[in-house]
């Protein structure tokens, strides 16, 4: 090329060039900050794991396990587990669809925890392929617990969106971490209180607790009978 038209275009190629680089600098930047999302994102995945794991505990443990082993009673292990089709808040009313039914052993009224341990709810609804769970935080639905500091009996209902209300007698001990057991013998873990509510005038206070799993995002489940 001559050397006056090479020297006429040079400024347009160092333009191009640097403009070039900076694009590169931006897409890698982008990129970089899209990496440490995600894996920020990974990261409080594992904590909320592990932290649920921690609040689930082994509500039946040494000793205990002794003694219910002598008289017969095993801690449950195995179980039927599957994957969740749907979930709020495409299914209505803290309602799940599981991909294992008739064909695979499930029966109604079967038991719904979580891989980590906690219970959920029951499956109210079997098909051949395909089965419906009902959560315990459904609105109205009403199950036996335990509030664990005490072992006090209580019922708690249901709020949706994988919340509960309980209602005790204002001299009830209640903290807002405090766990909520199911009322079988392996004492699962069924919710953690969030809030609690009294007026100074009343004789009775509302307890509000939230399920340990994020009904939003469940993938996997074990149901045993």
């Amino acid at each position: 090329m001559d050397g006056v038209i090479i020297s006429a275009v040079s400024p347009l190629w160092r333009t191009e060039n640097a403009a070039t680089a900076r694009l590169s600098d931006i897409r890698d930047f982008f990129r970089f900050r899209s990496s440490l999302v995600e894996e920020n994102s990974m990261l409080k995945e594992r904590v909320a794991q592990l932290e649920l794991e921690a609040a689930s505990g082994a509500s039946v443990a040494g000793g205990e396990n002794f003694i219910l082993s002598s008289f017969g009673r095993q801690p449950e292990f195995g179980g039927i587990m599957t994957t969740v089709l749907v979930s709020p808040p495409q299914s209505p009313y803290d309602t799940l669809v599981i991909d294992a039914g008739e064909n695979d052993g499930m029966f109604l009224g079967s038991s719904v925890f979580m891989l980590e341990g906690p219970i959920l709810g029951v499956v109210s609804d079997v098909f051949p392929g395909s089965s419906k769970v009902r959560l315990f935080s459904a609105p109205g639905e009403k199950t036996r617990a335990l509030l664990e500091r005490y072992n006090i009996p209580v019922t708690i209902e249901g709020a949706g969106g994988g919340n509960f209300r309980i209602i005790v007698p204002r001299e009830v001990e209640v903290v807002v971490g405090d766990r909520i057991l199911s009322a079988d013998i392996f004492s699962h873990l069924l919710g953690v209180v969030g809030d609690i509510k009294m007026e100074p005038t009343d004789s009775f206070k509302e307890v509000l607790a939230k399920s340990p799993a994020n009904i939003f995002g469940i993938h996997f489940l074990v149901i045993r009978p």
